[in-house]
This record gives structure tokens, C-alpha cells and sequence, in this order.
């Protein structure tokens, strides 16, 4: 079983990073770096309300974090304002133009997903999203569950 582990763990990290990929690709179209980008996804998907919040998300330093949001809202793609519970801390939403930005990438990478797919047989294919479902819902940190597009509020 361990060898079988070890295997999965390479095959999902060598499609996280070709679906990365697709993803950077749709992004040279905009004026953000990936890492600003991480973020702004934090923000769109509810993950991040605040600095603290994506410091911890991220790992990043609170100083890289304030700069990129300072970026991000220079852009116009998020936007800040004062918690009203709590004046000292910000609260950060995602704007008209970071969601779009957002649902192009998906777009782009569903699509890229939908080309290698097209390429096997259907019950393949959903055989394959049917057992990386049962692996993702047996995970047992909720955070490891990435954010759907399905789930988020627009």
C-alpha cells in the first residue's frame, strides 16, 4: 500500500501542477504575479477575510502579505474596510474585476481538464472523478478541501 501511496502522491502532484499551469498561462493576461493571485483566490473564496487570516493561509510574512493586498486593491481587485466589531482589523472582499479574474483561470483550467478528459472514454472519466471524490471527502482537515466554484457566492 505504500508503494501505491507513494505513486498517487507523485501523479497528484504532477497534475497540480500541470492544472497550476493552465492556470499561470491564463493569468499572463493580467498584471499579477501568482503569488498575488493565491491570494486574491483566499479572498474570492472566503478562506482570508483579513491579513492575519492569509498570513496564516499563506505562511507569508504579515509585511509580504500587506504589500500584496496593497496591490490587489491598487488593481482594483479587492477592496478593504474597517471591521466595525473590531476598528483595529480590515476586512478584505474581492471585487467585480479579481472574481473575473478568478472565474477566467477556472475557466481556463476546466477547459485544459476537459481536453485531456475528451480524451478517454466517459466511464473512465468519471470513474476517475468518482475516486478522486471518495479520496478528497476522506481527507480530515476541512482546509485541505480546496474551494469550489460551485460553493462560492457570487
Amino acid at each position: 500500500m505504500k508503494e501505491a501511496a507513494a505513486e498517487l502522491e507523485s501523479l497528484l502532484r504532477s497534475i497540480s501542477y500541470w492544472i497550476k499551469k493552465k492556470g499561470r498561462d491564463a493569468l499572463a493576461r493580467v498584471r499579477i504575479t501568482l503569488p498575488q493571485f493565491q491570494v486574491l483566490q483566499l479572498v474570492y473564496f472566503g478562506e482570508a477575510a483579513n491579513v492575519r487570516d492569509l498570513t496564516h493561509c499563506t505562511g507569508l510574512a504579515p509585511s509580504t502579505v500587506s504589500e500584496m493586498i496593497d496591490r490587489l486593491v491598487e488593481l482594483s481587485y479587492i477592496t478593504k474596510r474597517q471591521n466595525r466589531v473590531d476598528k483595529r482589523q480590515v476586512i478584505l472582499s474581492c471585487t467585480k474585476q479579481g472574481a473575473d479574474i478568478i472565474r477566467t483561470v477556472i475557466q481556463q483550467r476546466v477547459e485544459s481538464v476537459c481536453d485531456i478528459t475528451m480524451k478517454m472514454d466517459a466511464a473512465s472519466a468519471r470513474y476517475l472523478v468518482n475516486v478522486l471524490t471518495q479520496f478528497v471527502n476522506l481527507t480530515d482537515d476541512e482546509r485541505t478541501k480546496p474551494p469550489s466554484s460551485s460553493t462560492r457566492k457570487s
